[in-house]
């Protein structure tokens, strides 16, 4: 597993996620977070109440 620090956030949208080399990662929609295979091209979301401990924090 590769790790790296976060982008600036002066720099990244409140509502995207993006890897440093400025590729989309992950999109903030509605009830959920929003992802887009590479391969077939299909979105996922995946809603936030299906995510351990996002109540906690949302809150």
């Amino acid at each position: 597993m590769v790790t790296t620090k976060a982008p600036d956030t002066k720099l990244c949208h409140s509502d995207e996620t993006r890897c440093e080399c400025g590729q989309l990662m992950a999109k903030v929609r509605g009830r959920g977070i929003e992802l887009k295979c590479k391969r077939c091209k299909r979105i996922v979301v995946i809603p936030f109440s299906s995510i351990e401990g996002w109540s906690a924090i949302a809150s």
